[in-house]
């Protein structure tokens, strides 16, 4: 059954949807992967590289052929150029070994005989480095080969695969199914045993193969929201078991985690260009979709502003890309919709890179709308209350519509509690709007404050976690304004995150993406500190 899935899934894949899981393939086989490139608009040439067991540097440049044949026509038209300047010139990347290299030309499908002919002819040439023909026979037998060491262990981790596999491609990220899947494979719930360091090695190995394979389909139907949220569950997955097998050593988790993190910035990167490319974001009739808009608008808010804050140290889109993405975001025009508190885990990262960027009061402007919205939203007799961060955005959307599953049910009620007007609140005194601080406290007051207290730093790491205790924090009605902003400035004794996950603002934002119920006041002051240090002191 596995290598029947193995063999479906080589047989539909696109280079696209491939790439992350043959790169994982590769580290399997004890290759050091140096580069892989992100399919956006600034590229290093090269599709993968990477350095052999012997130590030899190999430059892979994969095509996507699913159950078909490369043509010669199609190989001098768009390859045999690039194969040339390979097997002449090293690819300049740092690190890559001096000295002769391998080349391979991988594809899913096959190769016409004249293909191989020119190649045979290529090879015979006085290049310094040789090109080797890898076909789906080869990428097979990869698989197979891994599927021995990397397909989990679990019967009912092999159900869920199968479950992932078959979804919707172009429904929403699967990501309760996702979080099951990879807990068990890296053994984060409470009561298991722990794993050495080559246990752990070959798990988060697992970890991010099967979810590459997991959601090819989605990346096959262009889902780039689903894609970029499950390769970010990934990577969050891997921080909670450094965490919890290795103390927090990332070493051993490292080479799969960058993996991870490549694959969810080329989505992120996947998506901003079509964004770009789009004059609206209307789909369909634009009177019925008149009430969606907002709602896409926040969620690109959510996506794109991590992007955004990676490419300011990583350039994974060039210069004019990148001035377009800074414009779209800062487009006054675009208006988010506050659909419920989950749009508050996207326009709490939104808001602290515009304070970055931006040079204006906009953005504490836009801070204190946002406050106010949340805190005034929930008020104990509101009737139109915020949905908790449990519920996403369809979910909320079908709520004020009255459109809920069980008809007889009671609908939830929200008012008078909120678990993110604190995080918001501690934004706004970090502006020094003490005035409009003052103005907010008294409906501050008269919410009570939830949160999840995490039994550990893992549980953060989880989308679902059966420990903690919920707690309602009550605020007192008078209170100084001092004592307010050592609340919201001062580093907390225990932080119920991962250290490397709150020094890394783009991977925390969107991971509240992910699993919006993860914003608290300490997780937004983290990425206030990593994103702008020493920000309202």
């Amino acid at each position: 059954m596995i290598e029947k899935l193995l063999e479906n899934w080589l047989d539909r894949a696109s280079e696209r949807s491939y790439q992350p899981v043959f790169v994982q393939m590769l580290a399997g086989d004890g290759y050091k992967i140096l580069h892989s490139t992100r399919h956006c608009l600034l590229e290093f040439g090269k599709d993968v590289l990477a350095i052999a067991p012997d130590g030899v540097g190999c430059a892979f440049q994969l095509k996507g052929n699913p159950s078909g044949r490369l043509s010669v026509g199609e190989f001098r038209r768009e390859i045999q150029p690039q194969l040339v300047q390979l097997m002449g010139q090293a690819p300049s990347y740092p690190g890559f070994p001096p000295g002769p290299h391998r080349s391979y030309l991988v594809s899913n499908g096959q190769f016409e005989e004249e293909v191989q002919a020119a190649v045979r002819e290529m090879n015979f040439s006085p290049y310094p480095s040789k090109v080797e023909l890898w076909g789906r026979g080869q990428l097979l037998s990869m698989c197979t080969r891994n599927a021995d060491r990397l397909w989990p262990d679990e019967v009912e981790d092999t159900r869920v695969l199968l479950e992932l596999y078959m979804l919707d491609p172009r429904g929403k990220p699967p990501v309760q199914l996702l979080d099951r899947m990879l807990a068990s494979i890296l053994k984060l719930e409470e009561g298991h045993e722990s794993y050495n360091r080559s246990e752990l090695v070959r798990a988060s190995t697992s970890a991010a193969w099967v979810t590459g394979i997991a959601m090819s389909s989605f990346a096959e139907a262009r889902n780039h929201y689903s894609v970029a949220i499950a390769w970010t569950q990934c990577c969050v997955a891997l921080l909670g078991a450094a965490v919890k097998h290795a103390s927090g050593n990332l070493s051993i988790v490292q080479s799969s985690l960058k993996l991870a993190e490549a694959a969810t910035l080329d989505a992120l990167t996947a998506l901003w260009q079509e964004v770009e490319g789009r004059k609206s974001l209307v789909e369909g009739d634009p009177l019925s979709d008149h009430d969606i808009v907002g709602w896409r608008i926040t969620t690109l808010y959510g996506l794109l502003t991590p992007l955004a804050i990676a490419n300011a140290d990583q350039h994974l889109i060039n210069a004019p890309s990148a001035e377009a993405l800074h414009r779209w975001l800062m487009n006054a025009e675009n208006r988010p919709s506050l659909w419920g508190e989950g749009a508050v885990a996207a326009l709490v990262p939104w808001c602290v890179w515009l304070r970055k960027v931006v040079a204006t009061t906009r953005p504490d402007e836009e801070i204190q709308a946002l406050a106010s919205a949340v805190i005034r939203a929930n008020q104990p007799r509101s009737s139109s209350a915020l949905p908790s961060p449990y519920y996403d955005g369809e979910a909320a959307m079908s709520m004020s519509m009255g459109l809920r599953e069980n008809a007889t049910s009671q609908p939830e009620s929200f008012h008078g509690n909120s678990y993110t007007a604190c995080a918001a609140m501690h934004l706004l005194v970090r502006t020094r709007l003490k005035q409009a601080c003052k103005r907010l406290w008294p409906d501050f007051t008269r919410l009570g404050h939830r949160f999840i207290d995490l039994a550990d730093e893992v549980d953060y790491c989880r989308f679902k976690v059966r420990r903690g205790v919920e707690t309602t924090k009550l605020f007192p009605f008078t209170y100084e304004w001092s004592q307010l902003q050592t609340d919201t400035l001062a580093e907390p004794s225990c932080r119920r995150m991962p250290d490397a996950l709150a020094l890394n603002p783009w991977l925390l934002a969107m991971w509240w993406q992910a699993a919006p119920h993860r914003l608290n006041a300490e997780a937004a002051r983290a990425f206030c500190e990593s994103l702008l240090p020493g920000w309202g002191s």
